[in-house]
């Protein structure tokens, strides 16, 4: 199945240009090497209506329970409304996208529209892995269980479930994550350090309790085994794409495994639409 890209115009600045965030071909967005876009949209919209859900339910269950105001504190919220935000904007491009049948709206807004959204997509292919991980293999307690079925639910959706919604989206698109594109998303998680810090220093409370300085050298190495974790999924991530690019190719799905697997092409080929 062979499409004819039309890339974004080459941004004039040299940090955008060596992240390649210009080197964005908004048709690998709403394609696939496996369904027709249509049925790409369906299945889109399913798990854009599931975050919908899992969200106001989320949202709901914290003013219930007095804990709006630390409803933005935590990673695993953060990490959830980016999936969320980054399935609802999929949908409403991906039905631009059927009903002009051609990207030009998207070539034609402001670029850094185009930026944010594949620094978001960057963002939550990583973020919707380590979350799950951190949270199963260093924040989960033996001791922690409740018979409230749906906050059983709602823990499982956002920590577990996002990351079966990743591997989906993933499969079925044809994005591509640019190997530069892991400091932007480093710089994403220290931000979220630096709001932790602030949330330390105004409340005195830490948000994550391995994030707390008073562990000594054993808070450190906490930080450092988080840091790790965030190369190793962001390379992960990135042989997945490449692997599904490589089936594609030897399955037939993609006559040409350089255009399959490379960032950009020498040579763009002319749009047909």
């Amino acid at each position: 199945m062979e499409y004819q890209e039309e890339y974004i115009k080459p941004s004039k600045y040299k940090v955008i240009r060596w992240l390649q965030l210009d080197e964005f071909a908004p048709e690998r967005a709403f394609t696939s090497f496996w369904v027709s876009p249509k049925v790409f949209f369906i299945i889109r919209i399913i798990l854009a209506l599931y975050t919908t859900i899992v969200f106001w339910t989320y949202l709901a269950m914290s003013v219930i329970y007095a804990r709006f105001d630390e409803f933005f504190a935590f990673f695993t919220t953060l990490t959830f409304v980016g999936i969320h935000a980054y399935f609802v904007t999929s949908c409403v491009y991906h039905f631009r996208y059927l009903k002009n049948k051609n990207v030009k709206f998207l070539l034609k807004q402001p670029s850094f529209l185009n930026y944010m959204y594949v620094w978001l997509y960057c963002t939550i292919v990583v973020f919707n892995v380590l979350t799950p991980v951190v949270f199963w293999s260093i924040l989960n307690e033996v001791g922690d269980y409740t018979e409230n079925r749906l906050v059983i639910w709602l823990n499982l959706s956002v920590h577990g479930i996002t990351l079966v919604m990743t591997v989906i989206e993933v499969i079925f698109n044809r994005m591509r994550l640019p190997i530069r594109m892991i400091l932007p998303v480093f710089f994403t998680v220290l931000l979220y350090m630096f709001l932790a810090f602030i949330i330390f220093a105004s409340k005195h409370v830490w948000v994550y309790s391995f994030l707390a300085w008073d562990q000594g050298p054993k808070a450190a190495l906490w930080y450092f085994v988080v840091a790790i974790m965030i190369v190793v999924i962001f390379f992960v991530m990135l042989l997945i794409h490449l692997l599904r690019d490589y089936l594609a190719f030897k399955f037939g799905r993609s006559k040409d495994i350089k255009r399959a697997i490379s960032v950009k092409p020498e040579a763009q080929p002319p749009s047909t639409y």
